[in-house]
């Protein structure tokens, strides 16, 4: 007897290691144990050195434009204002049908694509003589990371659907140290970036996330048949009128909003009203990337074990206090609010994307991930831009407070709002 039962344990766990129940057709299906963690590690694995390897580039190209596009333009300030808005259109017009096409194809030819245009963006501003060529850079750079950020945080959801959140987590911080690494290295090695050698260094260094890629990466699906588009994309419209979607939605275009807001008006609002030297506004972006990073580390795991509503709400709730909190508050505790309010803005990010990724099956997560960075960018594309049209009539401190209202608000509707769809869309 106790034998039986002890091989019957045992036929159990092999099962339960080597097979998976297919929801949709409901067939036990062979996946391997051993082979499948090896395959999805190598994955991640490439996944996250060739963005960490790109990221540190992009760290050091982020803080050497702004200075390079006033040099060129012979010492006009108002110009710099378009390297976020250049940086943020092609997130608006390209992520839908580039998530589209990733569903039908798969994932892996979009993200070479990405890396290749990093490649020519560094490029473009390394050999460019005008404001305009650094525009032009900062649009393919753009287009280049909507893959880099959006396709591989689909394929990660599809590898790891058990803990999306905590590997989402860690992709997302990876970018943000990397990010904050960057700006770093410019004054600590200035004959060997010098005026534009971090541009080519962050070519080079996307060539190697190029070869990364072409070798870690499957061409794994969602693959979706040429005469079912259409038809997929009425699915993905439904998941979008879903109101617990479109309130997440809602939260997403905030949080693009208030990280423009944050990378662009507020350092100026700070230099300019409450004269913070260089030295204090490199601090604050430093710990921004810092507090950013750690944020995903702590909601993405939290959120796979607690629910992901509650992380979303706790991260509009704690932005929110920052929002109201920093705009009197004195130099060293302004930082620290500013960049609490970023870091709790990710944690609503890693939280929000993976709750957007369970509401699709695994052929609509590129068009779903592409739905998230649309808003993610409309929000980083207008938000400075109206912030800083309402700060001409009216007070900035008041633009801060209205913006923390609708963090508020938002988060209110998402505690509220009826989840009548606990599935998703098939």
């Amino acid at each position: 007897m106790h034998n039986n039962i002890l091989f019957s344990h045992t036929i159990c766990r092999i099962i339960s290691a080597n097979f998976c129940y297919n929801q949709q057709t409901g067939d036990l299906v062979f996946h391997g144990g051993f082979h499948v963690l090896a395959r999805r590690t190598k994955i991640y694995a490439g996944l996250t050195a060739a963005v960490a390897i790109s990221m540190l580039g992009v760290g050091i190209v982020t803080s050497g434009i702004p200075g390079r596009v006033i040099y060129l333009s012979g010492g006009d300030s108002s110009l710099v204002g378009l390297v976020a808005s250049c940086y943020a259109l092609p997130f608006v017009l390209f992520q839908i049908p580039f998530g589209n096409l990733a569903d039908r194809y798969g994932f892996k030819p979009f993200l070479l694509m990405g890396y290749i245009l990093a490649v020519l963006s560094g490029l473009i501003f390394y050999f460019g003589r005008t404001p305009a060529m650094m525009f032009l850079g900062r649009a393919v750079q753009g287009t280049g990371e909507i893959p880099v950020l959006s396709m591989a945080v689909a394929l990660i959801s599809i590898e790891y659907p058990e803990k999306k959140g905590k590997m989402i987590g860690i992709y997302t911080a990876v970018i943000y140290v990397m990010l904050a690494i960057g700006p770093l290295l410019v004054p600590a090695l200035p004959h060997v970036f010098g005026e534009t050698g971090g541009f080519l260094f962050f070519s080079a260094l996307s060539v190697l996330s190029v070869f990364i890629i072409f070798f870690t990466q499957e061409n794994r699906g969602p693959v979706v048949e040429a005469d079912k588009e259409s038809f997929e994309l009425k699915r993905a419209l439904a998941l979008l009128s879903d109101a617990p979607v479109r309130i997440a939605l809602l939260g997403i275009l905030l949080y693009g909003a208030g990280l423009g807001i944050i990378l662009s008006i507020i350092p100026g609002w700070l230099t300019t009203v409450k004269a913070y030297s260089k030295i204090e506004i490199g601090a604050l972006f430093s710990a921004y990337f810092l507090c950013y990073a750690a944020a995903q580390f702590v909601f993405g795991p939290l959120s796979d074990k607690y629910g992901r509503k509650l992380f979303m709400v706790a991260g509009l709730l704690i932005s929110t206090l920052g929002w109201l909190l920093f705009p009197n508050a004195p130099k060293a505790a302004t930082i620290g609010l500013l960049a609490i309010s970023a870091g709790a803005l990710g944690g609503f990010f890693v939280a929000s994307m993976a709750f957007m990724n369970e509401r699709a099956p695994d052929h609509l997560k590129g068009t779903i991930s592409g739905a998230y960075y649309l808003f993610w960018g409309a929000g980083y594309f207008f938000g400075p831009i109206i912030c800083g049209l309402a700060g001409r009539s009216v007070d900035l401190k008041n633009c801060y407070y209205f913006f923390a209202m609708l963090l508020l608000a938002t988060a209110v509707a998402i505690i509220f709002i009826r989840d009548k769809r606990a599935t998703p869309i098939h």
